[in-house]
């Protein structure tokens, strides 16, 4: 296949349809989180014990915007690291919108869904039981620390514009990868990709590790490579399990500590990489 009609294919038969579907999915991301953020965010602040739980739900809105804040309001002493964590693991940052631009993914986002939801407030509560709240507490002044919501009320016009500026950023992202992948697909064996991309045990260790770059489209390529059957759907789970955007940068630039921190990063990846493996080898 020539090169130009290469790209032509992929740009008409499989991204063309895409930008409508996304600017839709976006501007409702937009509006809910611009418009509800705030509420939602508060809802976490008073939940106390019910943290980690309301957190996995807020989580699954398909939003950096969430874990950037919820991870201010721990390095501000507001939220427990329980429901950090617990936000961390059910973000999937741009994987939702992906998946909804793809005919017959419902099924899979429902899946995908509810082993985030459950291992977040699994992993969440956890967090909470084994670091008590009144020793992260005690680590901590709240009342002498000020914490930013990243959240803002904005008008239909600033909405429209978010929302065609994200649309244009993750549809050129998936037409590069889209492309890309084609053109792997069409000059190289599909066992040689397999094989360069770890299908095995230890794929969704790597799929994890892959998902920490604070970038969506980590989420996007995650996404492809699973409708692409080059990865399982335990390494899709387990990279965008540990995929919280740019939560992470926002939860680094605090001032806990540095195995505080780690210690965070560390739940978070191997809470990922053992629900990956156990839906693996159970597939």
């Amino acid at each position: 296949m020539a090169f130009l009609e290469l790209v032509w294919d992929v740009f008409y038969e499989d991204c063309l349809i895409l930008f409508p579907i996304l600017f839709l999915t976006f501007f409702f991301i937009e509006y809910l989180e611009h418009r509800a953020g705030k509420r939602f965010l508060a809802r976490v602040e008073r939940a106390e014990a019910t943290g980690p739980l309301w957190g996995a739900l807020i989580g699954c809105v398909p939003q950096c915007g969430f874990s950037v804040s919820c991870a201010h309001l721990y390095n501000g002493g507001i939220v427990t690291a329980g429901t950090l964590v617990a936000v961390f693991l059910s973000t999937s940052d741009e994987a939702l919108p992906v998946l909804l631009s793809h005919r017959n993914a419902l099924p899979i986002i429902w899946k995908l869904l509810l082993f985030k939801v459950l291992l977040a407030i699994v992993v969440g509560y956890a967090v909470d039981l084994l670091w008590k709240r009144e020793k992260q507490h005690q680590s901590f002044a709240k009342k002498n620390i000020e914490h930013e919501c990243h959240i803002q009320e904005s008008s239909m016009g600033e909405l429209v514009r978010e929302s065609l500026k994200r649309t244009v950023e993750v549809w050129l992202a998936l037409f590069v990868i889209s492309l890309v992948l084609t053109f792997l697909m069409d000059k190289l064996p599909k066992e040689s990709i397999q094989k360069f991309l770890l299908n095995g045990f230890f794929q969704p260790f790597l799929a994890a590790l892959f998902g920490f770059i604070p970038n969506c489209a980590v989420s996007v390529v995650l996404v492809e490579l699973y409708l692409s059957d080059l990865i399982s759907f335990g390494s899709v789970v387990a990279g965008l399990s540990s995929a919280a955007g740019l939560g992470i940068l926002a939860l680094l630039r605090g001032k806990r500590g540095i195995k505080t921190y780690a210690a965070i990063l560390l739940v978070c990846y191997g809470a990922a990489a053992l629900i990956g493996t156990l839906i693996q080898l159970f597939e």
